[in-house]
């Protein structure tokens, strides 16, 4: 599977995938799949790589997706059912969709030999992987380029014949070479924002594009120590964070302020409008301290000479607050 712009989960190896009840999933494999080897991908590859994650320790990385399966079967020349080990309303997303196919004939050979050994699969790098998707690996050479080229048999026929990836942790050098073209373009720049943008004011062939991430930032409370095991004081401090100015100040404008764990990105899940929903938004400053003062105040919190006292009876301590 892979997720869709939608967020949701859409077939891609698998032509069709059924749940019939809660504990198993039904898939049946694209048909005229081949590795990039010529050899055709087939169900035992598919069972291969559901099941190889989760022996042992060799797939650290993988392990987690696989770890509900409870049995993987092949029922015929192009499908297979998994079995569950509890329901899993997410599985095609958590588990279909973050595992790639792994080709049984050249992987197996490699898991047998790291047996007894504290090597990993994951250290593991193959000069001319063997690959199933719409590229081609020419060539990977570890932190400095990754070449690719078109799989012209994939059923979705790549428009690009060519792609060079190259790895370039100076952001300085990436930007000159943007500007130089030595590069088409610039993905995961972890530099100054405002640079890229100028670059981009100054040279009409250089164009920005922003887009929201499903990645966040957030700060976390440990409910276990008082007064932050109070859920009147933690909507106090709500009520006075500024969401928007924390987007535009330490984020330099490029984050979406979000009171939820669900990123803005995902349209079809995030609740529109939710930051205005709750205290702190758009209030004044005058208006969020005086909606935290009340609050505290209507569960006994006192504040006496500039400082907030707990209520009566209540002391910190370890306990749960009461």
């Amino acid at each position: 599977m892979r997720v869709g712009p939608d967020g949701l989960p859409k077939p891609r190896a698998a032509e069709k995938v059924e749940r019939p009840d809660e504990l198993t999933v039904n898939i049946t494999l694209r048909k005229g799949m081949k590795w990039s080897d010529g050899q055709p991908v087939t169900i035992d590859d598919a069972v291969f790589s559901l099941t190889a994650p989760g022996i042992g320790d060799k797939s650290p990385m993988y392990k987690p997706f696989v770890a509900n399966i409870a049995s993987v079967m092949a029922t015929g020349a192009d499908t297979l059912t998994i079995k569950l080990k509890k329901p899993d309303a997410a599985f095609l997303v958590s588990s279909l969709a973050k595992l790639n196919l792994a080709p049984k004939h050249e992987w197996e050979p490699i898991f047998k030999k790291l047996e007894g050994t504290p090597q990993t699969a994951e250290s593991i790098a193959l000069e001319h992987p063997v690959s199933s998707g719409p590229f081609r690996i020419v060539r990977a050479e570890l932190n400095r380029e990754i070449v690719l080229e078109a799989n012209p048999d994939h059923w979705t026929h790549p428009k690009v014949k060519r792609w060079i990836m190259r790895i370039m942790p100076n952001v300085e050098a990436s930007r000159g070479a943007l500007k130089n073209g030595e590069i088409n373009f610039l993905s995961d720049y972890t530099g100054d924002p405002q640079l890229l943008t100028d670059l981009a004011k100054s040279d009409p062939k250089i164009a920005v594009s922003e887009a929201l991430d499903l990645g966040f930032k957030f700060i976390a409370y440990n409910l276990c120590r008082p007064p932050f095991n109070s859920t009147p004081f933690r909507q106090a401090i709500a009520a006075v964070i500024d969401r928007k100015l924390l987007a535009e100040d330490a984020w330099g404008g490029a984050a979406e302020p979000s009171n939820s764990w669900i990123s803005p990105a995902l349209d079809f899940w995030h609740a529109k409008g939710i930051v205005d929903q709750v205290p702190g938004g758009n209030l004044a400053s005058a208006q969020k301290i005086l909606g935290a003062q009340k609050i505290l105040k209507d569960v006994g919190f006192v504040l006496v000479g500039g400082k907030l006292h707990y209520p009566a009876g209540v002391k910190e301590t370890t306990d749960a607050f009461h």
